[in-house]
């Protein structure tokens, strides 16, 4: 999904924290967007992780919390999080991989502040996003 065909944007007036989520799967982040919407927060979801990142440098108000894939077409996570950080450097960040290595996250001066092991359930990804930013 775009970030230009998404039906939930971020309001100048909206007291939900703005949560960007990026995966180069459509469907895996429209159901991330419902769930966090449905737990009351406001969420933006990328399928391009440049666009992503394009839209941490241009908005406002900024997202609080950054959740990426790992694996993605372009730029992977860990690069879009070390590019979001020089930006935003108080953004929260998970890392969502099935296969990150702690070799690769070292390359990077900026580590995720959580990392969530795919396949994940819905409650664990809710429970990683609470303990950042806590309702």
């Amino acid at each position: 999904m775009n970030a230009n065909n998404n039906n939930s944007k971020p309001s100048e007036t909206s007291s939900s924290p703005i949560v960007y989520v990026v995966d180069d799967s459509e469907a895996l982040g429209e159901m991330i967007n419902i769930f966090l919407t449905d737990a009351g927060y406001n969420v933006r979801v990328f399928s391009n992780p440049l666009q992503a990142l394009a839209a941490i440098e241009s908005s406002e108000p900024r997202p609080s919390l950054l959740i990426s894939d790992y694996r993605m077409p372009g730029i992977n996570g860990l690069e879009l999080i070390h590019r979001c950080k020089l930006v935003h450097p108080n953004l929260k960040v998970i890392a969502a991989s099935a296969n990150i290595l702690d070799e690769d996250i070292e390359k990077y001066p900026f580590h995720p502040d959580r990392i969530l092991p795919k396949p994940y359930t819905t409650t664990s990804l809710l429970a990683t996003v609470q303990a950042l930013l806590p309702p």
